[in-house]
């Protein structure tokens, strides 16, 4: 095998690892984050008797007017699909001012 001349193979990609929805909500401008957190259920006593995990996905896009939304689930992808669902169904808050507060 020469070094001069390439060989031809197929080319090879990663695994896609961010979940569907959010991709599509970037692909359509939309800048997204996600954020972990646990919510404890505690007995009088004090004893931790089960941890509830939230996942928050947030998206926001500014289009000369300031949108954005948020959603919560028990998985990453759950989380996800509400924020998509919120965003396509129009149901993201739109504000038209901002102001900058100088310190």
């Amino acid at each position: 095998m020469s070094i001069r001349q390439s060989t031809c193979r197929s080319r090879r990609h990663g695994l896609i690892l961010e979940p569907p929805d959010r991709r599509a909500l970037e692909r359509a401008g939309w800048r997204t984050t996600l954020d972990y957190r646990e919510n404890h259920i505690r007995g009088r006593d004090g004893r931790l008797l089960e941890v509830v995990p939230v996942w928050a996905a947030e998206a926001e896009r500014f289009d000369g007017d300031i949108a954005f939304a948020s959603a919560t689930g028990s998985t990453v992808d759950e989380a996800w699909a509400v924020l998509r669902d919120d965003v396509e169904a129009g149901r993201a808050t739109v504000t038209t001012r901002l102001r900058l507060v100088r310190r």
